[in-house]
C-alpha cells in the first residue's frame, strides 16, 4: 500500500517535469525521472522480504515443567527469512506487535511494539520478552502482526504470522501448613467390594478420561478393539472429595481477575495439593455440563488439568451433587456462590460422616460485589458444619484464611 511519501515523491517528480518543459533544461529532467523512478524501485526491493518471512514463538517458564498463575514466563519468538543469494531480498524495517494473553489487561505485552532493523536472507533474529502470569486458564496466542515501509517509507506492508500458541495456566497453588480435617487418619484400610483402587483387579471396563494408562487391559482391547482398562476393589482407604459449584450463578461482571470464582478454584487446588502430599486419594464431584469430570480418584496433574480449564458455566447446582449415596471420606465443599439450600444437605452429611469441610467465598467482599455468604456460614456453623468464610483481601491471604 502506497505511503504519502509515495505521493509527495510523485508530485515533486512531476512539477520537476512541468518546470524543465517551461525552462527546458536538462538536468530539470533528470531529478524528475530520478525522484519518479525511485517508486518504483521502492516496490521492487521490498516485493518478497516480508512475504517470505516466518515466525515461531515458544512460552517458558523456567525450571519449572508447568505454568501456574503468579508465575513468571518468558516468550521466546524466533524469525527468519528463507533465502540465499544476492537475488534474494532482505526484511528491513521491521514493526512487530505482540499480542500476550497470560499478561494482565494493563500490562504493556497486551500490545507490545517490537522494532527489528532487518533480517538478511538465510538469517534469523531471536527475540524474548517477560510476563507475570495473570490468571488461570487455556491461553491462545494471536497472530504475529508484523508491518514493514523499507527500503524507502513509501509503500507500507503488512502481515499477520500464524504461529498457533496455545498455553496451559494451572491455577494458583499455596501449601497448606495444616488443615484440620484432614489431619485426623480414620482406621486402617479395608477392601469393599466397588469399583476402586486397589490392587485386587475385579475385572475390566471401558477405558474413561483420568484412567491411568498403566491400568490399559491390553488383551481386551485386542478382542473387543476399544480401549478398556481394569478395575480394582477399592479399599476403605480415607479419600477426599472436592466439590466444586460451577453452576453459572448471575455473577456480576468481573473488573479484574478477583472474583469468588476464581478464588474458589485456588482454594480447590490448595486442599487438592494437601491432600496430594498426605497421600490421599483425591476425587472430584462437579457438574460435567460445565467439564466432565474424571470419574473414580484423579491423580494430581489431572486435577491440576482440570481446575485450569474449568468455568461456572454449569446447569445444575452442587445440591444434586451432594446428593450422591457413596462419597469417600472426606468432603470439602466449595461454594463460590451462597446457596441456602445446600445448608440442609451439609448439615445432614455432617451427621454420616467422618471429616466435612465447607468453605464459602463472600462475593459482598469482593471488587464486583454481591449477595453476602455470612447468613449461610452462621446457619451451618449452627449445625455444627466446619465452616470457613473466605473474604476477599487485597494482600491475596486467601490460603491463611483456611
Amino acid at each position: 500500500m502506497p505511503t504519502r511519501r509515495s505521493f509527495v515523491l510523485l508530485l515533486t517528480a512531476f512539477l520537476f517535469y512541468l518546470l524543465a518543459n517551461q525552462t527546458q533544461v536538462g538536468w530539470l529532467y533528470v531529478v524528475a525521472a530520478m525522484l519518479a523512478g525511485v517508486v518504483p524501485a521502492g516496490w521492487w526491493l521490498g516485493r518478497s522480504g516480508l512475504r517470505r518471512l516466518t515466525a515461531a514463538r515458544q512460552v517458558r517458564a523456567g525450571a519449572q515443567p508447568d505454568l501456574h498463575e503468579g508465575d513468571e514466563a518468558s516468550v521466546h519468538l524466533a524469525l527468519q527469512l528463507p533465502g540465499r543469494g544476492w537475488w534474494s531480498s532482505p526484511a528491513a524495517l521491521l514493526r512487530l506487535t505482540e499480542s500476550c494473553p497470560l499478561a494482565a489487561p494493563d500490562h504493556p505485552a497486551q500490545a507490545l511494539p517490537i522494532f527489528v532493523p532487518g533480517i538478511p536472507a538465510g538469517g534469523e533474529v531471536q527475540l524474548a520478552y517477560d510476563v507475570l502470569i495473570d490468571r488461570r486458564g487455556l491461553h491462545q496466542f494471536p497472530p504475529l502482526r508484523v508491518e514493514s515501509r523499507a527500503p524507502f517509507g513509501l509503500f507500507r506492508r503488512r502481515r499477520r504470522l500464524e504461529m498457533p500458541t496455545r498455553v496451559l495456566v494451572y491455577p494458583e497453588v499455596r501449601p497448606l501448613a495444616r488443615l484440620e480435617m484432614l489431619d485426623i487418619r480414620p482406621l486402617a484400610e479395608q477392601v469393599r467390594l466397588h469399583s476402586g483402587r486397589s490392587s485386587e483387579v475385579m475385572g475390566v471396563r471401558p477405558y474413561r478420561t483420568g484412567d491411568s494408562p498403566r491400568h490399559i487391559h491390553w488383551r481386551s482391547v485386542a478382542r473387543r478393539q476399544q480401549l478398556m482398562t481394569k478395575e480394582f476393589a477399592e479399599e476403605a482407604q480415607p479419600g477426599l472429595t472436592l466439590a466444586l459449584d460451577v453452576f453459572a450463578h448471575p455473577y456480576p461482571a468481573p473488573a479484574g481477575k478477583h472474583t469468588p470464582f476464581e478464588w474458589g478454584v485456588k482454594l480447590a487446588a490448595s486442599i487438592g495439593e494437601y491432600a496430594h502430599r498426605r497421600r490421599y486419594p483425591l476425587h472430584l464431584a462437579a457438574d460435567s455440563s460445565a467439564l466432565p469430570a474424571p470419574a473414580g480418584p484423579v491423580s494430581w496433574p489431572v486435577l491440576l488439568d482440570y481446575l485450569a480449564r474449568i468455568q461456572p458455566a454449569g446447569r445444575r447446582t452442587l445440591v444434586d451433587l451432594l446428593a450422591m449415596p457413596r462419597l469417600p471420606t472426606f468432603l470439602a465443599v466449595i461454594l463460590p456462590w451462597p446457596n441456602d439450600d445446600v445448608a440442609a444437605l451439609l448439615a445432614l452429611r455432617q451427621r454420616q460422616r467422618a471429616g466435612l469441610l465447607a468453605v464459602l467465598l463472600d462475593p459482598a467482599s469482593f471488587p464486583a460485589g454481591g449477595p453476602s455468604a455470612a447468613p449461610l456460614a452462621a446457619e451451618l456453623g449452627a449445625a455444627g458444619v466446619p465452616t470457613r468464610l473466605v473474604r476477599f483481601d487485597p494482600a491475596g491471604g486467601w490460603a491463611e484464611q483456611l
